[in-house]
Order: structure tokens, then C-alpha cells, then sequence
């Protein structure tokens, strides 16, 4: 059981991650990215797809990192430029239309899962020490670490720094930031690209370990949705801890034979369980309202 929840921890990092994307997407640009993953991704498929050419590793991964960069800040534009002005549903409708189409690409340029599964380099897979009889690898530690970083980082770049007021006032008052001088347009698309690159070396990070294919790893989206959605998609550290205790359970649930084959559905029941408690207790402060 010791060796799942240290592969439990490797993916709790990365989900969490994932997660912070997604909370920091709607916090600074008001938007729920369904299309996130989609666009890490293709990032990483053209990382390794370059590497497939002989290109050596370093500059494909800059390569793919920017080309992430770029394709999320074009999403991004396209959003500031023709749906600044609708509401969040709208935004989050265009991002899964998004997310549809990045994965047809996806599939027609990559292949299938059976066909278009690709080697992605193991830079982190050397071990870091031993628990007992347990070898935990370097990944472990990186993701642990990055998640931390941008939780912590972030979050005081957002209530220390010039920068990070200004992003506060885009996410809460674009219309006014913009009368007052502040460019809402260019840091909202700053803000994409962002989320791109770091959504592409995520990717990169947790490929190895799930298989490599388009498909699989694009659909990590709904695992982000599920670890935002503990942080409420506005808090960091809560979603930095819901990440950690998504990947655990997934590796708990990875030791059990009886479920082994069903931990797939953690995220989802892990959102089924988040709205119904919220929801109960929505009821529950109406009825004390009255």
C-alpha cells in the first residue's frame, strides 16, 4: 500500500497543479479554462514529437512550453477581444468548445489512445531516497515543490507586489482597471500564456506515468475541475491540499483489487460529493434566513 500512496503523491502534485491553473484562470481572467489541458497537451505532443525528429531534449521542451504559451494566449485574446463582455457561462461554454475542438486535432495529428501513445522523456524518475522498502522518486518532489511554489509565490505576488494588484482589479473590476489606466487586455493575455506554459510542463510531468496518449492526458481537465472545486476555485492553499488528498486517494484506491479498476471515477465522485454539500448547505442557510 506504501508504494501506491507514494505513486498517489507523484499524482497528487500534479493534480494539484492542474488545480492551481485552473483556480488562478478564474480568479485573474474570470474564467473556468475547460480548455487548459487540452492546450498543455498539445505542448507536450509537440515536445516529443520533436524530440522524435532528433531534436535534443532542452530545445524541444522550450519549444513546446512556448508553443503552449502562444496557443493559450490566443485562446485568451480571442476571449478578451469578442466575449469580454458576456458572463462567466458563456467564457466557460467557449473554453469546452475549445477543449472539443483542441482534442479532435489532437487525436487526427497524435493518433489514438492505441496508436498514438508516445515516449515522453523520464527526467525525474531517479530516486530521491527510501522509505523502508519504498523508493521515492524524484517526481515526487518536484511536483510537491512547484505546486508549492505557486501557491505560496503567487500568493504573494497578489497581495505584496504592484503587479499583483493590478491583476486583483482585472479579476475584480476589469471596466474600472481599464478607466484607471491599467492594461486589462494585454495582462489578461499575459495571464493566459502563463497558464499555458505551466499547464504544458504539468503535462510533461505526469505523461510518463499515465501512458502518454492525447486522449488521457487532455481528459485530466476533470481532475483539475474536481481539486478547484475544493479551494472553491479561490483559494490556493485549499486547492494545493485538495490535490494532494485527490492523488492519495487515487493511490489508496490503486492498492484495493475490489476498485482497483474503478479509481478513474475518484474526481467525479469527489465533484458529486462538493455540490451536493454545498447545495445542502445553501438549503440549509435559506432555511435559517427566513
Amino acid at each position: 500500500m506504501l508504494n501506491s500512496l507514494v505513486a498517489g503523491l507523484t499524482s497528487g502534485g500534479v493534480y494539484a497543479l492542474l488545480g492551481l491553473c485552473v483556480v488562478l484562470t478564474y480568479r485573474l481572467v474570470a474564467v473556468v479554462n475547460f480548455a487548459m489541458a487540452g492546450v498543455g497537451t498539445l505542448g507536450a505532443f509537440i515536445m516529443v514529437s520533436l524530440m522524435d525528429l532528433g531534436l535534443p531534449w532542452p530545445v524541444a521542451l522550450v519549444i513546446g512550453v512556448v508553443a503552449g504559451s502562444l496557443l493559450s494566449a490566443l485562446i485568451g485574446s480571442g476571449l478578451v477581444r469578442w466575449f469580454g463582455e458576456h458572463d462567466e457561462r458563456t467564457k466557460a461554454a467557449v473554453t469546452v468548445a475549445l477543449f472539443v475542438a483542441i482534442g479532435a486535432i489532437g487525436l487526427r495529428l497524435f493518433g489514438s489512445t492505441t496508436t498514438g501513445a508516445r515516449r515522453f522523456p523520464t527526467v525525474f524518475d531517479s530516486p530521491a531516497f527510501t522509505l523502508g522498502d519504498v523508493v521515492v522518486p524524484q517526481s515526487v518532489l518536484v511536483s510537491l515543490a512547484f505546486a508549492a511554489l505557486i501557491t505560496f509565490g503567487v500568493g504573494l505576488m497578489l497581495s505584496r507586489t504592484s503587479v499583483g494588484l493590478r491583476l486583483q482589479a482585472l479579476s475584480e473590476r476589469p471596466g474600472t482597471a481599464q478607466v484607471v489606466g491599467i492594461p486589462a487586455p494585454k495582462l489578461a493575455i499575459a495571464v493566459w500564456a502563463a497558464i499555458g506554459g505551466v499547464s504544458t510542463l504539468v503535462i510533461l510531468l505526469v505523461a510518463p506515468r499515465l501512458g502518454g496518449d492525447f486522449s488521457t492526458l487532455s481528459g485530466l481537465i476533470t481532475t483539475a475541475l474536481a481539486v478547484a472545486m475544493v479551494g472553491s476555485f479561490r483559494s490556493l492553499p485549499l486547492t494545493l491540499l485538495g490535490g494532494v488528498l485527490m492523488g492519495l486517494l487515487e493511490g489508496f484506491a490503486a492498492s484495493l483489487d475490489e476498485i482497483q479498476k474503478y479509481r478513474g471515477v475518484v474526481p467525479f465522485l469527489v465533484i458529486l460529493v462538493l455540490l451536493w454539500w454545498r447545495s445542502r448547505n445553501e438549503v440549509w442557510d435559506t432555511a435559517h434566513s427566513r
